[in-house]
C-alpha cells in the first residue's frame, strides 16, 4: 500500500510539472507569435524569433507524447517507441541537434 502511495504522488508530481512545463511553452509561443507582428520589417529578428517558434513547436510536439505517456494513452514500450521515431524524424529535418549514435 505504502508503494502504490508514493508511485502516486509521484506521478502526480510528474504531472504537474509536466503541466507547468507545457503551459510554459504555449505562453512562450504566444509571446513570440504577438512580438513577431511589432518587428514586421525587421527581417533579422523575425527570422530569430520564428527559429525560436520552430523550436517550441518541437519542444511542444515531444511534451504532447510525454502526456500522452503520462496519462496512460500509451504505455512504456509504445512511448519509448515513438520517441524514438519522432526524434529521428526532427533530425532528420534537422530540427534535433544531435546526430542519432550508431549502433
Amino acid at each position: 500500500m505504502g508503494k502504490e502511495v508514493v508511485c502516486g504522488a509521484a506521478k502526480n508530481g510528474s504531472m504537474d510539472a509536466h503541466e507547468r512545463l507545457v503551459s510554459r511553452v504555449a505562453d512562450e509561443q504566444d509571446d513570440i507569435l504577438g512580438t513577431i507582428q511589432l518587428v514586421d520589417g525587421d527581417g533579422t529578428l523575425q527570422d530569430r524569433l520564428f527559429e525560436q517558434l520552430v523550436d517550441l513547436l518541437v519542444e511542444a510536439m515531444f511534451l504532447d507524447l510525454r502526456e500522452s505517456y503520462l496519462d496512460g494513452t500509451i504505455d512504456r514500450d509504445a512511448y519509448v517507441t515513438e520517441l524514438a521515431d519522432l526524434a529521428e524524424r526532427c533530425r532528420g529535418l534537422g530540427l534535433l541537434p544531435l546526430p542519432s549514435r550508431p549502433a
